[in-house]
């Protein structure tokens, strides 16, 4: 009888919070550079003395939004034939769990909206810990559905 040949590892990653990260690192450059014509040309004359404030404001706004787009990993999930090891990076630390097949399991797709009323998918994987874990999103139902059918085959075949 021959021998099968081994089966490859599926892996699926979420890179949404790359596009976070890149919008916020502009942001962040755009107000920096702002900031630094404010100092240089000694104000805004339009705004007279709440012209430190709305800086500081903008500052405070711009840091708190760059918190909350760095606290979103990007994700890689990859299922081989004994193992799942979720790998979540962040831009400065990376965690990596390791679980046996049968420890994973994964759920129907969550639908909801995104901030305009549009309609959003996400796959998310059941973690034994409790933690699901978004492993794809996206506007249209049909990508997130085939990334579940992909995750399912990987953890049903295995």
């Amino acid at each position: 009888m021959p021998d099968r040949p081994p089966r490859q590892p599926v892996v699926v990653r979420n890179n949404t919070a790359v596009f976070l990260w890149g919008f916020m690192a502009v942001w962040m450059a755009m107000l920096g550079c702002f900031t630094y014509i404010f100092v240089r040309d000694g104000g805004i004359p339009q705004v007279g003395m709440f012209g430190p404030p709305l800086i500081a404001f903008f500052w405070l706004c711009g840091l708190g939004a760059t918190g909350w787009a760095f606290s979103h990993p990007l994700i890689r999930v990859t299922i081989s034939p004994r193992e799942v090891v979720v790998r979540e990076r962040w831009p400065w630390r990376v965690r990596e769990r390791r679980y046996r097949l049968g420890q994973v399991a994964v759920p129907d797709i969550v639908a909801g909206t995104d901030s305009e009323g549009d309609p959003y998918f996400k796959c998310m994987l059941a973690l034994p810990d409790g933690d699901p874990l978004p492993v794809a999103e996206a506007h249209g139902r049909p990508q997130v559905e085939a990334v579940r059918l992909r995750l399912l085959s990987a953890l049903g075949a295995a």
